[in-house]
């Protein structure tokens, strides 16, 4: 038997393969008693086929994995010692660029008149008494691109 023939065997046991297809191969097996014969034998495989029981977890077994979860961990302990160098550093900026952006967004800003954002001319007066936050001009400026 060929390897496409034992597949659409296979295929049409499961219920998958297309209804023309499956009509054509039950005709075939009314016509091929060594095709029907092989037929019935994996079909009564499959249908032989079943999961065991389930088991039922032994009495305990929760508490027994969770002491023995708080001893590995009090032994490990969570730590960044024993991880590799780039991810000490990569920790690191990672916790250098959040303060940053922290202490950027939290603070606040003196509003210019230039057309350059941030920017106050040496000894002007331009801007200061107004006070505008990061955050609160980030928002002004999305809503202004909104459609």
């Amino acid at each position: 038997m060929k390897p496409s023939m034992e597949l659409d065997l296979m295929r049409l046991v499961h219920g998958e393969l297309p209804e023309e297809r499956a009509r054509e191969l039950r005709r075939r097996l009314e016509r091929d008693p060594a095709l029907a014969e092989a037929y019935r034998r994996l079909r009564a495989g499959w249908e032989g086929l079943s999961l065991p029981p389930a088991a039922p977890v032994p009495p305990g077994f929760a508490g027994r994995v969770m002491a023995r979860a708080r001893q590995e961990g009090a032994a490990a302990g969570l730590s960044l010692r024993g991880a590799p160098a780039w991810v000490r550093a990569a920790a690191a900026a990672a916790l250098v660029a959040g303060a940053a952006l922290g202490i950027g967004v939290g603070q606040r800003w003196p509003e210019t008149g230039s057309g350059q954002a941030g920017i106050v001319e040496p000894g002007s007066d331009e801007g200061f008494g107004q006070d505008v936050s990061l955050a609160g001009s980030y928002w002004d400026t999305v809503e202004g691109l909104a459609p």
